[in-house]
């Protein structure tokens, strides 16, 4: 009996053995087959760059071709689909997660020289008794003045692994000083800018969206609020966008529960809605937006939002439209393939990303599309097929981008060759940074407070003709006609006083001076009232 159950069992066991054999053959030998298949191309690209190699007329960098190649083939896809470098990957890393580890010095470079703007509250250098003003002018012995060192060298001396440490030598009026400083943890600040305008109104300035940005808000928000803010204007111009989760969380502290953010859509990953909650803390605060044609992906997600609920008015002029939803897959090497993934829908149905063709270099630099947003209201955009509305039935339009529900053109009186070569040349900032330490050597405290300095101090003529003669003699930047200092004074005025505000309250005192005289910041003011 036994022995005849195991006769009838014995073939079918065999039998299933061997299909499973097979089933693990076929699996095995047919990834083989198919990993050979795929790494044909791999094998044709490797084989052009070893021809180029031994025979191409110029030296080739076979690293760099190689690159350029994986980024042109994401490009045919869209224009941000891209390929990044482990050296790039790391600096972005660092700036969406809002921190590296460094010494805590803002700085730029003046006659060669790293001079320190700002020592960072409770960073390295404040502990190890650096100060505003001072200039690096050896690093770890080495010499940092005057030998021409790229900021990306100056960057790779000073950054270096917490608890490490990096001797200095500075400057400071004469007097050479050695610091050991003792490298840690160096924030990221994407809102850096937050102060009361009036009794009132309160302003914000986010830089960009990292995965601190919805707190460092909400911090700001707070403290505002406690101020006696009830309006607030809310500032994402040149605000490229980063973290999604950043965007999602400010615009939550705006709206009442359960309300539309955004919604990604794509094809591999699905459909993600993203709601609002209870726990905002301004869903009582009056709002207005500020945005330009250089605001883009997060900053059109909030922007989006706010218009489709009619929960506050877009002021400024119509963003840049990018929709595009990216994943980075991290190769080997420590870079990484950044993957277009899904699509961005505003609450009322709208497609923020804007029209593109395969053609990398139009999307980016099409002149028709800059002069229209910059100047005036794209009326293309007004047609039926491209209507949808807000949850007040306000009409609203796609195309890409968000257009403003108040307008405002590009402000370019006063500029010109001269005013361009002064401010991206250095000189309005090196000036800047010369005077206030001129005024510190003098005085410990010049101002005793920001208001103070507002009210009191001008720009004069004599010193507008001191930054001309500055200009000339130390940069070689000189009018280029009699006309061009009269032409543009009055912006030299304002963008001088503004910048020694900077160099003594950082970005609020910049800000909190130039947005006085900005007509952008100005209509949000005024749409208050509207």
């Amino acid at each position: 009996m036994n022995n005849s159950r195991f006769s009838i069992v014995l073939p079918l066991v065999i039998s299933l053995s061997v299909c499973a054999g097979f089933l693990i053959c076929y699996a095995v030998m047919g990834d083989f087959f198919e990993s050979q298949k795929k790494s044909a191309g791999v094998q044709k690209l490797e084989d052009v760059l070893n021809l180029l190699d031994s025979k191409y007329v110029d030296p080739i960098n076979k690293e760099k071709i190689f690159e350029e190649t994986i980024s042109e083939m994401l490009h045919k896809l869209d224009p941000h689909s891209n390929y990044i470098s482990a050296s790039d990957m790391k600096l972005m890393s660092e700036s969406l997660e809002g921190n590296f580890s460094g010494i805590g010095v803002r700085f730029f470079k003046l006659r060669d020289t790293i001079s320190v703007t700002h020592v960072l509250t409770n960073s390295p250098s404040e502990k190890a008794g650096l100060k505003d003003g001072d200039q690096i002018v050896k690093i770890n012995g080495k010499n940092a003045a005057g030998v021409n060192m790229s900021n990306d060298t100056i960057m790779s001396l000073l950054k270096g692994q917490s608890g490490t440490a990096v001797n200095v030598v500075v400057n400071r009026y004469g007097e050479l000083l050695s610091k050991k400083i003792i490298r840690g943890r160096i924030p990221i600040k994407s809102v850096n800018t937050s102060y009361m305008v009036d009794e009132e109104i309160g302003y914000i300035k986010i830089d960009q969206f990292s995965i601190p940005t919805a707190y460092e808000f909400r911090q700001a928000a707070i403290d505002l609020r406690n101020n006696g803010m009830t309006k607030l204007v809310l500032d994402l111009r040149n605000n490229g966008g980063g973290v999604l989760e950043g965007a999602t969380q400010i615009t939550d502290e705006f709206l009442k529960n359960g309300l539309s953010i955004v919604k990604t859509k794509g094809s591999k990953i699905g459909t993600k809605h993203y709601t609002s909650t209870n726990d905002g803390v301004l869903k009582n605060v009056e709002l207005v937006v500020l945005i330009n044609s250089s605001s883009a992906s997060a900053s059109e997600i909030v922007s989006g939002a706010i218009q489709d609920n009619d929960r506050g008015i877009i002021v400024g002029r119509r963003s840049f439209g990018k929709g595009l939803v990216q994943e980075d897959q991290r190769l080997r090497d420590g870079s990484s393939v950044r993957i277009t993934v899904a699509r961005y829908y505003t609450p009322s149905g709208r497609c923020i990303q804007r029209p593109y063709t395969d053609n990398y270099e139009d999307y980016y630099n099409d002149p028709t599309r800059t002069e229209a947003s910059m100047f005036k209201i794209d009326s293309s955009l007004f047609n039926d097929s491209l209507k949808y509305q807000t949850v007040g039935g306000r009409d609203v339009y796609g195309g890409g981008g968000i257009s403003p529900d108040i307008f405002v053109p590009l402000d370019t009186s006063g500029t010109g060759l001269y005013y361009s070569s002064l401010l991206w040349g250095g000189a309005i900032n090196q000036f800047a940074f010369d005077y206030v330490k001129r005024q510190r050597y003098f005085s410990q405290n010049p101002w005793s407070s920001l208001a103070q300095f507002k009210n009191d101090f001008k720009i004069d003529d004599s010193l507008i003709k001191e930054l001309v003669e500055y200009a000339d003699s130390g940069l070689n930047i000189r009018p280029y006609t009699k006309n061009d200092v009269k032409h543009c004074k009055k912006r030299l005025m304002i963008q001088l006083k503004a910048e020694i505000a900077r160099q003594i309250w950082q970005e609020n005192g910049f800000f909190s001076v130039y947005n006085e005289f900005d007509s952008e910041f100005q209509s949000a003011f005024n749409a208050f009232e509207e």
